[in-house]
């Protein structure tokens, strides 16, 4: 069922008993509203009842003066799983994050096999991360026995500082149950990615030994006192360098990181994990904010993009960076501030799921770097 056919369906039942929200069709979760003079629950109850037999679900809440009534899709139809389309983007994102792991090394990849396979360490961290996170919303979603898509891997590869993917995806073809699922969906892939960045950050900290080691090993790749063309620095984080220091590794210089595989795909690792953290509309920490807070969750969406704007300003006036311009573009017109509800609201989360919650907010707080790559001109 279609966006457009649910509204039509579901005007079919109403049949103007009630209004339809003329912004809420922005958010693809169309709700209906009417004065509660003008109507009685117990009507509405039985239009959710007609609504139901047309395959159409629907939450019913009470304001001050006025009914809310959400309709939603119950299911997007069967999951067809193309496995050769899933294999074949998995591999050519594995190719695509090689190439781009070789020429960090300073190696031709396309010379030979042999310099190719150089990026190999890079590409098995950074996929091993991504399908961790995307592995962990899927068998999230299997428990609640959602209909659900594999992941999707974009390759991508760019003659420029790129980490040769554009991350993965997957698809739910279902309705979301309930705030629990969808708590349990949402906090499930960012919680394995940033335990997958983790282990590849200890194991590349642990290996760089000590810094005589680890600045031989960076004039292997170019000159250490080069003063030609443009110095690009990777921003850090608060659990970063916290790492960094708990395996004697401060001494790393962040324009250098890149170069050391396992490192610089925790690091990116973090900085995926923080970014789908952020409790805006439909990214993971949006799920989890909206199961959380409820309704609440869009003045929390719309502050957290407040602070993304000063953020902006600060940067930019600050550092000429405009690293972050992007994300209020994206976030304004495709990933919204309003969630949509559930196919149940009334059902919450325990004090296990809310400190888990916290936890993930902790996890954005300390994963997140305020500026992530800056440009030193020489």
């Amino acid at each position: 069922m279609t966006y457009k056919e649910l509204i039509k369906k579901s005007r079919g039942v109403i049949k103007g008993k009630l209004r339809l929200d003329f912004f809420s069709r922005f958010y693809k979760a169309p709700v209906f509203k009417q004065k509660r003079s003008k109507i009685s629950a117990e009507e509405i109850y039985e239009l959710q009842k007609q609504l139901l037999a047309q395959s159409v679900y629907s939450h019913l809440e009470t304001g001050r003066s006025k009914y809310y009534l959400k309709v939603l899709r119950a299911s997007e139809g069967d999951v067809r799983n193309r496995y050769w389309l899933h294999l074949l983007l998995f591999l050519f994102t594995v190719l695509t994050t090689t190439i781009t792991g070789a020429i960090f090394l300073g190696r031709d990849a396309f010379s030979s096999w042999k310099e190719l396979s150089y990026g190999l360490p890079y590409s098995f961290a950074l996929m091993t991360i991504l399908l961790f996170h995307e592995m962990g919303h899927y068998i999230a979603a299997r428990y609640y026995k959602m209909k659900v898509t594999l992941p999707y891997f974009i390759p991508l590869f760019l003659p420029a500082f790129h980490p040769g993917t554009m991350g993965a995806f997957i698809r739910m073809r279902s309705s979301v149950p309930n705030k629990k699922a969808l708590f349990d969906i949402g906090i499930a892939g960012p919680l394995a990615g940033f335990a997958a960045s983790i282990f590849f950050l200890s194991a590349g900290f642990y290996h760089l030994l000590n810094m005589n080691n680890a600045l031989a090993y960076v004039s292997a790749i170019h000159p250490l006192d080069n003063q030609q063309g443009m110095d690009l620095i990777l921003g850090s984080s608060i659990l970063f360098d916290a790492m960094g220091s708990a395996f004697g590794a401060h001494y790393l210089p962040m324009n250098e990181i890149y170069h050391f595989p396992f490192i610089f795909a925790g690091w990116l690792g973090l900085l995926v994990t923080s970014l789908n953290l952020m409790p805006i509309g439909q990214l993971d920490g949006g799920h989890i904010t909206y199961a959380m807070f409820g309704d609440r969750a869009s003045k929390i969406a719309m502050l957290s993009f407040g602070l993304l704007i000063l953020l902006n300003v600060y940067l930019i006036s600050s550092f000429n960076s405009y690293v972050w311009v992007l994300w209020p573009v994206i976030i304004f017109f495709f990933i919204k501030f309003r969630h949509p509800p559930t196919m149940d609201n009334s059902v919450g989360l325990d004090l296990k799921r809310k400190i888990l919650g916290w936890l993930a907010y902790i996890i954005f707080i300390v994963s997140f770097s305020p500026i992530p790559v800056y440009i030193n001109l020489n």
